[in-house]
């Protein structure tokens, strides 16, 4: 490429993943996905030794993230840029729809247990101040609440939900879950949409956020639309951990090329 061994280390240290790059539905090159920790680089046939981890984190621009983002990139190394700040700007709905694919790529739809981890990733999305994963140790079972006009509350390994929020897991569940088989699969048992709307409709919960389409399929895209946020613009807050690529960068410089072998000519 015509590059010295210090330049080619110097901008190998410099890249930086672009915004494209970070959303890609797929790893395209330099990135790529390692199904065993002995898989070679499908691009150059590198050993595992050389190989970069790249973590990435996506913030949610809100009330309910700002202050907890800011506090903290407060507390992140600044030398070196091994951490690296990105922002772009979304919609809301766009985000809502992004975090459900996002979590529904990791589930086991033939385990019961996925409506559980469902119910802690939506919750952590609600309320992200709250530990979820250690309150989720201790709950047996999740239920609608009778007394409760809004929020939650544990007891006896019991997660009460008020019937707002219990109704929105409702939805919640049914998107992740209605591509897997007829209707979808949720606390209460399978709906269909017709019986889901139903179901919403007669338990208030439609009245309560706002829905006033009668038709099935319209008053579910109104709801889709009050649950996602809409088009409201939003700030999607990426923060890249840059610290083992730059670990690797730094074992690569500190080795010795070989030298090139002297050529000889066969008679």
């Amino acid at each position: 490429m015509g590059l010295s061994l210090n330049r080619a280390h110097l901008e190998i240290k410099r890249y930086k993943p672009s915004l494209v790059e970070l959303n890609g539905s797929e790893a395209t090159r330099p990135y790529f996905t390692m199904q065993s920790p002995q898989d070679r680089c499908p691009y150059c046939g590198s050993p595992p030794k050389w190989h970069a981890r790249l973590t990435i984190y996506r913030i949610e621009g809100g009330r309910t993230t700002d202050a907890l983002r800011r506090q903290l990139v407060k507390t992140l190394p600044r030398s070196g840029s091994q951490f690296l700040i990105l922002e772009e700007r979304g919609t809301r709905q766009g985000a809502f729809f992004e975090w459900l694919e996002k979590i529904s790529k990791g589930l086991d739809f033939e385990a019961p247990h996925w409506l559980r981890d469902v119910c802690r990733h939506y919750l952590s999305r609600k309320e992200p101040k709250q530990d979820w994963q250690a309150q989720f140790e201790q709950i047996q079972s999740i239920r609608r609440s009778r007394y409760l006009e809004r929020g939650w509350e544990v007891d006896k390994g019991r997660l009460f939900l008020a019937p707002v929020l219990f109704d929105e897991l409702l939805v919640v569940h049914y998107l992740v879950s209605r591509s897997q088989k007829a209707g979808g699969l949720t606390l209460e048992g399978r709906y269909t949409l017709r019986e889901l709307m139903a179901r919403l409709r007669i338990g208030g919960y439609l009245h309560a956020v706002g829905v006033i389409a009668q038709n099935p399929p319209d008053a579910f895209e109104e709801l889709l639309e009050r649950l996602g946020g809409g088009e409201a613009s939003m700030k999607l807050h990426y923060i890249v951990d840059r610290s083992d690529f730059l670990g690797k960068v730094g074992e690569l410089k500190a080795l010795k090329p070989p030298r090139p072998s002297a050529r000889r000519d066969l008679i």
